[in-house]
């Protein structure tokens, strides 16, 4: 596969100035974010991207699921989503912009590998591998098990060796979300998991065959500007929030409702 792989145009998150530093620098840690699609890293950890930008940490989004669909009719499914998104032009290519905006606004780069979204993976032009909601949050189809390799290897080709991983933790079962999971792991590599949002906000469970990946809580208290700043970062994506929140306000409070239940950010380092 053919990465896209756009200049960033991140500095730092809105309202949050870089920290200042004279003399020697020595080099600062680098962050990569596994994100299934394009927005699941910033729904999930935007907060967590805003203080380490802040910090002048290097940080990458790189999203798993950012490929074209594929010539021909897509389902039914896809077409009733791209209605629901209300993008001009080529959906993708407008996602792909949201996730530029909202990366930049957090202060990473981003990285996008070429693989469909499981709504565009077909088997042969008429019939598709996940054809509805059911087949969405269900298990990786049986034909694409190879993914799983190809998958891993691009990962490890892209990842530095002292790199922090953060990865899904597959909350919501949505297949995507298993695939980059279960890839990540074939890395054997150190993880840091993190709660899918917003099926975490509503009650989801993980994949059942994945469970809750055992390991070290770390506990991450964020400020109210690195809140702000995860909830603007939410709202660059325009063809996504409908589908979770009613409204701006309703992402700034449901993100501050979560984030108090523990008064602190939690990941789960391996």
């Amino acid at each position: 596969m053919r990465l896209y792989h756009p200049p960033s145009r991140g500095v730092n998150a809105v309202g949050l100035p870089r920290r200042q530093s004279h003399g020697y620098n020595p080099p600062m840690p680098e962050h990569y974010y596994l994100s299934p699609h394009l927005d699941d890293a910033v729904f999930s950890c935007g907060g967590l991207i805003a203080q380490q930008a802040a910090a002048g940490d290097r940080i990458t989004v790189l999203t798993v699921c950012a490929g074209d669909p594929p010539d021909g009719p897509l389902s039914d499914l896809a077409q009733g989503l791209h209605m629901l998104w209300q993008t001009e032009g080529s959906p993708v290519a407008a996602r792909r912009e949201e996730d530029l905006a909202a990366c930049q606004r957090l202060g990473a780069s981003t990285l996008h590998i070429p693989l469909p979204d499981a709504i565009y993976r077909f088997g042969s032009p008429s019939e598709p591998f996940y054809p509805t909601f059911t087949e969405i949050f269900g298990p990786l189809h049986p034909k694409e098990e190879g993914l799983l390799d190809e998958l891993a290897q691009i990962l490890a080709s892209q990842i530095p060796a002292d790199a922090a991983i953060y990865a899904p933790m597959a909350i919501g079962e949505h297949v995507d979300h298993r695939l980059t999971r279960m890839a990540a792991e074939r890395l054997g590599r150190p993880l840091r998991f993190y709660r899918d949002l917003p099926y975490a906000f509503r009650d989801g469970k993980p994949a059942p065959e994945l469970g809750i990946p055992s390991g070290t809580e770390l506990r991450i208290k964020l400020s109210p500007d690195e809140i702000d700043a995860w909830a603007a970062a939410i709202l660059d994506y325009p063809s996504q929030v409908p589908s979770f929140w009613e409204s701006d306000d309703e992402v700034r409070k449901e993100l501050q409702s979560m984030y108090a239940l523990h008064d602190a950010w939690i990941v789960i380092e391996t």
